[in-house]
């Protein structure tokens, strides 16, 4: 069951392409002050590559009390929900449901400059290293070294000329950190550069 705490303890998230999310917060619709994601009390979850917040706000200089009820990706986009609140809290719940019967970490943690978007929103979020998928552009090795979550590793991959030696798997509780000489492939294994 996803439980309402403040939004600071919902972080880090880690989006399947390596972008970390360490940080979040809006500004104030009465004085325009930033409020951070510990002034914010509601629910954060990850759904497939968004970021979903519903949260109530308090502003630490004016007191003001207003709704955040937002959305955001990999980008740094942040876009309001248009959805009526009931209907975003029973979604959310939902894919919580969902994702608690698969084994799925409700808060799966893992920082550049961060600007305003739109809603007056704020996400901050590095890219570091490549993201991989299992599909005609890599080049996969024939030696396997084992298996993690039902699928084989591969000894080495092969993206645009450069080989990538495995190096580990992505950890189940999802808190990971990619160097730039490291790709995530197939969003569960992460493999580093030979020669590095």
């Amino acid at each position: 069951m996803l439980k309402s705490d403040r939004i600071d303890r919902f972080l880090p998230m880690v989006f399947p392409s390596g972008v970390k999310v360490s940080s979040f917060a809006k500004h104030c619709p009465h004085c325009k002050a930033l409020v951070k994601a510990g002034a914010m009390e509601g629910v954060a979850l990850m759904v497939v590559d968004r970021v979903f917040i519903l949260a109530a706000a308090t502003c630490p200089q004016c007191r003001n009390t207003f709704e955040v009820k937002c959305m955001f990706d990999d980008s740094k986009h942040v876009n309001a929900v248009v959805l009526p609140t009931f209907i975003v809290r029973w979604l959310l719940q939902w894919h919580a449901r969902k994702m608690e019967k698969h084994g799925i970490p409700l808060r799966p943690g893992v920082s550049a400059a961060s600007s305003p978007e739109d809603d007056g929103a704020v996400a901050s979020a590095e890219r570091v290293g490549l993201m991989l998928a299992d599909d005609g552009e890599v080049v996969k090795s024939a030696e396997t070294l084992g298996s993690y979550l039902g699928r084989p590793i591969v000894a080495w991959i092969e993206y645009q000329g450069q080989r990538y030696d495995y190096s580990r798997a992505v950890p189940e509780e999802g808190q990971f950190r990619l160097s730039q000489y490291e790709a995530l492939f197939d969003q569960r294994l992460i493999y580093r550069r030979s020669g590095y």
